[in-house]
């Protein structure tokens, strides 16, 4: 069994069920659609077993948008975090991204998808949590490392992909 590949399948599937979840709770109002989420991540698990795919930061974005949302979801329920904290946890994903690459152009473009389906699978296990809905700005600074952290990574692995790229194109 490839993990990497079932990783990926497991980020892109929990996308895709936040998506639908987003788009079926605008029509219905019904709160348990958000649990397509969880249903989307593991159908994508079980692709990923039957259909394996070479991945390498897409496989790793996932489980780091998970890690890096509960982190500071943990620290804002000890402490009050300011938004510089945001970007420093921020910084940490684009540097994790920009030291794995990725393994191809394919594997680049799922890096923001399986981040972002990380990150909603956080947010899920957080969902109701009283004090963290409470607190000024927790919501918005965690979906700013939701969103803007799956623009970064894809930029990171972007940008370590083009200065490999531009190192082997021959000097004059």
């Amino acid at each position: 069994m490839n993990w990497k590949s079932v990783l990926t399948w497991a980020g892109v599937g929990s996308f895709l069920g936040f998506i639908m979840a987003v788009a079926a709770y605008s029509r219905g109002g019904n709160e348990n659609l958000v649990y397509l989420i969880y249903a989307g991540m593991l159908l994508g698990a079980l692709l990923g077993v039957r259909y394996p795919i070479e991945s390498r930061a897409s496989a790793y974005a996932f489980p780091l948008g998970f890690a890096v949302t509960s982190l500071l979801a943990g620290l804002w329920m000890v402490k009050p975090v300011a938004s510089n904290d945001v970007y420093a946890f921020l910084a940490v994903v684009m540097a994790a991204m920009i030291l794995v690459g990725a393994g191809g152009f394919f594997d680049m473009f799922l890096v923001p998808l399986t981040y972002f389906g990380g990150f909603a699978v956080a947010m899920l296990t957080f969902k109701g949590y009283q004090p963290l809905q409470g607190t000024e700005g927790a919501v918005v600074g965690l979906f700013t490392l939701g969103v803007m952290g799956a623009i970064l990574a894809f930029f990171a692995v972007f940008g370590r992909w083009a200065f490999t790229a531009a190192r082997n194109i021959p000097r004059r």
